[in-house]
């Protein structure tokens, strides 16, 4: 261990020698009672102890080199993770006397162990105590004078040290970085690259992979420069999230799988089962029906390592998506990136030093305004000169930023600034000096943390609360008596300082955390004495490795893994089918009996039990075992597991064909078990549920009316965090019982759910068990299924009880009459009712007396009320809904009035389907409408960006459609009265007119149109004005295009996907050709369609669809008609679902495109066009005769 590893940090000595000695100092005192030689090998042992900790704490923080020491550390870390053995098995023994020795398991739910007065070793653990303690001995003998060794004491500490007890902290929220010096960058990306790539030269279009109308984009750099900042600000940019109906980030792995980079997109885009054995076609067969002709956008994050033909499989591969689909990719790669770039490269060079000092400042200083201007001038001093050491790197600028931010002391600050990092020669690290400054400076609990992680694949997503018990389960994560916080919230904590300093960061869409690939780096480098990631491509496995991950399919592999060994952490991340893997890993589990963190989730096992090899293992405290096709748990699982905090035995019915797990009788003597999760059949067979008293997480519990399965088994467990859904509710016989399960005790539950089934009985009992279960006031979300009461308890009308509550569901309450008074909730922003039989209106009681109701609701949602026939609003209600921006209304079939007016201030989403009766309306979407006329007032929609009206065939409009400025999406169905008198004066001034006529007027945000010969046979498509943005047009049960229609298409420049369905068109509108972006034309059930315009379609098209269509025109598009010439040029033309097969000798054919004809030419003749002739283009300056006689094309 010499050299950067204990540089920075080596084995963590400090905090693993800090805990095993506080475990030691539990047994002295009055706690327990122990035998005179016990008691005097723990007092041995946590002199010893301290003696060490005194000593190492020092020797991480300096650059030390001696071979020597090195030595000395690893025996001193074997001799001390062998005591926490040993005091493990006396604390196992402590809890298994407790539980089946005097079975009062409620003790522990306030002092756990410090109850037991006697403890008496067996002879096994005495001798291993003793062996301990003499090596211990033997060691602290070696070195009586460690810190002369190291040539330092605790006088001569470095001061940042020192500094550490006068520190100034400023809190500064997680947040997205600004892109400092990448605007220019981030809009030639946007604007150029990705929404606008036509503006490309043309030479660019003509690389090989733009033919199947797929942009690859890549953006290179050197690591740390800011690559995955801007792909990431590109990614949720909000015109890029509207335009593309797919999009996925993936984090590619170190060895890019092109298998794994599908099975990655599958799950991204959509929930599904287990991969277990699907092949390459499977996935791609999955895949192509989820993007079915979508634009798609898929960033592929930090392509890096041998790509060699990976890459060019992966691309072929790819199903067509939309014209206009992009893969964005991030690599340090610029070969690789030159060769697959169709538009070329985005590269981002290191920041000049000017705009990285502004960024530096951003995270030494953030919104701080409490320090002097001298001393803020001096500071930043000493920041331009770190400023300059960081090579330009947005990376560096953050983690340093962060650590100077930590402590706003000059001193401080020097020191770090003439840090003996900067001076590290070249080559002698991988490691970034600004990193390996921001690691030495973190805590050393910290600093284990981190390293810990380079136990997962590279670039894999981390769950954040996974990752924190599986710190838990290793005792990484001190817990203070004193303090009030749990763990798990510490380690939440701690977690989030880790983002803030950037040693993880936020995926791409936000759904979990990855490392960054300079980060990685440095957790494999740290922690190379402690944990190995065992792959195909690794070395040898070191020895005193203690946490050990696998990702191989190869069992020779495995060999490599010792007979004995000390392993505390093993990893499955291998395939889930190998033959002979499963008996391979149980015997290799079968040696390692000090294990605590075990998974095993990516394990397909091969007998309804997990590994026998997991019944020796005493030590366990987190375990995963889910979707791995388990039935049971073997009978002794419980006598064996009394450390065991984390369970997963989460099942799916698509992996191994049922949730339930079969479990044995003890498992509430796992009284140290803090997280479960296991389907709700599974949990409903532990009897006794309530002696887990530390349980932190229990999602769903179902109440059973035998003891030990009743509602009363939740009365002890306090500790419950996040959500309860408590099931079958109807089991709870009295107000009393319910009350019992002490729901207002559970402060730590934000979510509540109160589950009954469809069973009969009476009515009124609901009422009073709802009345029992009133959970704690704290909560902010609560759901209610199937309650049969006819109204709701008193705890209901309490706005002060629930002013926290954001989330009310109320769903199948088929016997409530009278709805609470839920718009006095202050905090309520989503509500959505469903199936309430009995409710007849929605009026003052929903609202409550207050003259503003629902003060915060954004989301209002209420379907399938079958008896409701009005919504009205009460005359003394100034403020009604001032803050709702969607409402649906689903299914009410008798409602007749709706006071959908009063929403218009803020209203931007509004559906409503299936209510048949609704006549009363002022604001639309509108579904099903009947014949009455109803007027639609736009002038009060404002701020409206969806807009349905189908099938309201008295429907008129007053006001001025172009008033809806913020509309990005419209669709009119069957609406043939939509335009009022007034409107039709307008529509006749605008006939035979270019709309540029008028340039100011228009829908300047609508990007999605779907219309129907309704909007079209009446002309009213004139009142819509300018459509700059507009990129969809679907254009239903047309008849013919009119010259006034023809006008208007030109005048789309920016449509990009047309699509003309029901239509009863001969023929296409000549300025087609005219529309320069358009990319995809899709013409479906057009029964009477036989020609193409005769002057082309656009050079643009990259994908034809034809489907059901007239057989002649179907005839005239393949290879071998007549249109084919017009045609030929798109790379993808589909004709009733199949892709059109170019003829083989097309390669070769050269491309004529518009600009390329001789002016003097006017007029020449084609014969027959051969297979290979693939793309022509016409001018309308030029005259074309096809002379349909010869196989090979020949120019007169």
């Amino acid at each position: 261990m010499t050299g950067i590893e204990l540089l920075v940090g080596g084995w963590f000595a400090s905090p693993v020698i800090k805990r095993v000695l506080e475990k030691a100092m539990k047994y002295v005192g009055g706690n327990y009672k122990l035998n005179k030689n016990t008691e005097e090998l723990i007092d041995t042992l946590t002199g010893k102890l301290a003696l060490c900790q005194e000593t190492v704490k020092v020797a991480e923080r300096r650059m030390i080199n001696s071979e020597h020491l090195a030595v000395w550390l690893n025996k001193l870390k074997r001799v001390v993770y062998d005591a926490e053995d040993v005091l493990d098995d006396m604390e196992a023994k402590s809890i298994k006397d407790q539980v089946e020795g005097k079975n009062m398991v409620s003790k522990f739910a306030s002092s756990s162990l410090s109850v037991i007065k006697n403890m008496f070793l067996p002879d096994g653990n005495h001798k291993s105590l003793n062996e301990v303690v003499d090596k211990l001995n033997e060691l602290c003998a070696e070195n009586t004078n460690f810190l002369n060794l190291v040539n330092m004491n605790i006088m001569d500490e470095p001061n940042d040290l020192k500094l550490s007890a006068q520190r100034e902290t400023i809190s500064r929220p997680l947040e997205k970085m600004k892109l400092y010096g990448r605007q220019q960058e981030y809009f030639d990306l946007i604007l150029e690259m990705i929404l606008h790539p036509d503006t490309k030269s043309s030479e660019k279009k003509k690389q090989k992979y733009n033919n199947r109308g797929l942009l690859v984009i890549p953006i290179v750099g050197m690591g740390g420069v800011g690559k995955t900042a801007l792909a990431q600000a590109v990614y949720n940019n909000p015109e890029v999230q509207q335009i593309f109906k797919l999009k996925a980030w993936i984090s590619v792995s170190y060895i890019f799988d092109i298998k794994l980079v599908l099975r990655k997109l599958i799950q991204s885009l959509s929930v599904v089962p287990r991969f277990d054995v699907m092949t390459l076609e499977d996935l791609l067969n999955s895949l192509s029906q989820i993007i079915n002709g979508l634009r798609y956008l898929f960033v592929l994050d930090d392509i890096c390592g041998k790509i060699e033909n990976q890459w060019d499989i992966l691309y072929k591969t790819l199903p067509l998506g939309s014209p206009g689909s992009v893969v964005l990719i991030t690599t340090q790669n610029q070969a690789f990136a030159n060769r697959v770039g169709t538009l070329g490269l985005l590269m981002l060079n290191p920041l000049d030093t000017k705009t990285l000092l502004e960024l530096l400042k951003s995270f030494m200083f953030g919104s701080i305004n409490a320090i002097s201007e001298e001393k803020r001038n001096n500071l930043e001093i000493i920041g331009k000169q770190i400023a300059r050491k960081l090579r330009g790197l947005p990376l560096a600028a953050k983690i340093i930023g962060n650590i100077l931010r930590s402590n706003i002391n000059e001193e401080y600050w020097r020191t770090i600034s003439r840090s003996e990092w900067w001076n590290m020669p070249e080559g002698r690290s991988q490691i970034l000096p600004s990193i390996a400054i921001g690691y030495q400076h973190l805590d050393p609990c910290l600093r284990q943390c981190f390293a810990y992680c380079s136990l997962f694949p590279r670039h894999s997503l981390i769950d954040k609360d996974r990752l924190v018990q599986m710190w838990i389960a290793q005792n990484f994560i001190h817990h203070d008596s004193n303090d009030a916080r749990k763990m798990e919230d510490i380690g939440r904590e701690w977690f989030d300082k880790l983002v803030n300093m950037s040693f993880f960061e936020l995926a791409g869409d936000y759904n979990g955390y990855v490392i960054p690939n300079l980060m990685y780096d440095l957790a494999v480098v740290v922690s190379s004495d402690e944990c190995f990631f065992l792959s195909d491509q690794s070395n040898e496995i070191p020895h005193g490795v203690h946490h050990l991950a696998v990702d191989t399919k190869n069992l020779n592999v495995l060999q490599q893994i010792p007979r004995r060994n000390h392993i505390r952490s093993f990893f499955y991340f291998g395939y889930p089918h190998v033959d002979g893997m499963f008996s391979t890993i149980n015997k290799i589990l079968s040696n390692m009996e000090s294990i605590r963190v075990l998974d095993l989730s990516y394990l397909h096992m091969e007998t309804t039990k997990p590994p026998k090899a997991i019944e020796n293992m005493a030590h366990l405290r987190f375990l995963d075992l889910s979707l791995t096709g388990i039935k049971e748990l073997s009978q002794s699982f419980p006598n064996d597991h009394y450390h065991l905090q984390s369970l997963n035995i989460q099942q799916s019915a698509l992996v191994g064909g049922s949730k339930l797990v079969k479990l044995p009788k003890g498992i509430n003597k796992l009284i140290n078990l803090r997280h479960l999760n296991a389907d709700a059949d599974t949990i409903a067979q532990i009897s006794g549920i309530g002696q887990l008293v530390n349980l932190q997480e229990l999602d769903k519990y179902r109440v059973g009316e035998t003891e030990g399965n009743k509602i009363t088994e939740l009365k002890n467990l306090r500790e419950l965090s996040g959500r309860l859904i408590i099931m079958d509710c109807e089991n709870v016989r009295s107000k009393e019982e319910a009350e019992q399960a002490r729901l207002p005790d559970k402060k730590n539950l934000n979510s509540v759910a109160l589950y009954w089934t469809n069973a009969q009985r009476e009515p009124n009992i609901d009422k009073e068990i709802l009345e029992g279960l009133k959970p704690y006031e704290g909560i902010t979300e609560l759901a209610i299924r199937s309650y049969m009461g006819l109204s709701f308890p008193d705890w209901m009308t309490d706005s002060n009880l629930l002013q926290n509550l954001q989330s009310i569901y109320l769903d199948s309450c088929s016997d409530l009459q009278v709805l609470p008074p839920l718009g006095q909730l202050p905090s309520l922003k989503r509500l959505h009712i469903s199936v309430l039989n009995s409710v007849k209106m929605i009026d003052h009681c929903l609202y409550g007396i207050d003259k503003t109701a629902f003060p915060c609701l954004t989301h209002f949602i209420f379907s399938n009320l079958i008896s409701c026939g009005e919504w009205t609003r009460p005359t003394w209600i100034s403020r009604f809904f001032p803050h709702l921006s969607t409402l649906e209304i689903w299914h009410n079939i008798v409602l007749t009035k709706a006071p959908l007016h009063c929403f218009s201030a803020s209203l931007k989403v509004l559906k409503i389907l299936g209510c048949y009766n609704l006549t009363s309306l002022n604001l639309l979407p509108v579904n099903n409408c009947d014949t009455s006329t109803t007027s639609l007032n736009t002038n009060a929609l404002m701020l409206l960006e969806d807009l349905v009206l189908e099938d309201c065939p008295g429907l008129s409009i007053e006001g001025d459609l172009q008033s809806l400025t913020n509309l990005k999406r419209l669709e009119i169905r069957k609406c043939p009265k939509l335009m009022s008198n007034s409107m039709h004066d307008i529509i006749n001034k605008q006939k035979g007119k270019s709309l540029e006529v008028n340039q100011a007027k228009g829908l300047w945000s609508l990007s999605d149109l779907i219309m129907d010969q309704s909007l079209l046979d009446n002309d009213y498509h004139l009142i819509l004005g300018r459509l700059p943005s507009l990129r969809f047009l679907l254009c239903e049960g047309s008849e013919q295009f009119t010259r006034d229609q023809t006008l208007w298409f030109q005048e789309l420049t920016s449509l990009q996907e047309l699509s003309i369905r029901y239509s009863e068109i001969t023929e296409l509108p000549s300025s087609l050709v005219t529309l320069p972006s358009l990319r995809k034309l899709e013409l479906k059930f057009c029964s009477h369609l036989e020609s193409l315009p005769e002057n082309g379609i656009p050079a643009s098209l990259l994908e034809l669809d034809v489907e059901n269509c007239f057989y002649k025109l179907v005839w005239r598009c393949q290879p071998e008609g007549e249109f084919w010439p017009l045609i030929a040029h798109v790379p993808v033309i589909r004709i009733d679902g199949k892709v059109i097969e170019r003829p083989q000798n097309s390669a070769g054919t050269s491309i004529v495109r518009p600009g390329a004809w001789p002016h003097c030419i006017g007029s020449f003749g084609v014969y027959k066009l051969f297979p290979g002739a693939s793309q022509i283009h016409y001018c309308n300056s030029v005259e074309f005769n096809l002379i349909r006689k010869s196989e090979h094309s020949v120019l007169i």
